[in-house]
């Protein structure tokens, strides 16, 4: 059932540091309409770091949502009007402590297009130095350096489920 969809009203029920969220009414091709709750993000960066001996370079942070330790690649949200390469170069030396020279975009993902707005630009980075930057006062992070085996073992027994993650290593592998 192709065709158009038009956004007919809305209006923002919750405005917060980082997203809104909208009440939304639609209009179907066959000239329904539909309401839909939409959670408006203005979009992040992940970074896949890669050292010189050829480890990913994962986080270990502390998730609120999911009430859990995650380990992840580094990532970030885009600040109003910044370029997604930027915030990458940005939040790996906030994450990391090391800055890149190589960059290669892997590609794009929603997060959740079913309710959210959120894409992560996926981002490949190497020819690592150290470099410093301050870290958000809500993060709190330690450095993992992983080999390839080693990240997809982690994979395997589900200590890696987290999706920015997961699909950043995906497209790596479909681009080399």
């Amino acid at each position: 059932m192709a065709g158009r969809f038009k956004l007919i009203a809305k209006k923002n029920v919750l405005t917060s540091r980082v997203f809104t969220v909208r009440d939304e009414t639609w209009r179907a091709p066959d000239g329904a309409t539909f309401s839909r709750q939409t959670l408006v993000h203005p979009g992040a960066v992940a970074i896949l770091p890669i050292d010189s001996q050829g480890r990913v370079l994962m986080i270990r942070q502390f998730r609120p949502a999911a009430n859990d330790w995650m380990l992840e690649i580094p990532a970030g949200t885009l600040e109003k009007g910044e370029k997604p390469l930027a915030c990458a170069k940005r939040e790996i030396v906030e994450e990391t402590g090391f800055a890149a020279a190589k960059w290669q975009k892997l590609g794009e993902v929603f997060t959740a297009p079913g309710f959210c707005t959120e894409k992560i630009h996926l981002f490949k980075a190497w020819d690592l130095k150290e470099a410093f930057a301050e870290k958000d006062d809500d993060e709190f992070i330690e450095l993992a350096a992983m080999s390839m085996k080693d990240v997809r073992r982690a994979i395997a027994n589900g200590n890696i489920c987290d999706a920015k993650t997961m699909s950043a290593l995906m497209c790596m592998e479909v681009l080399k």
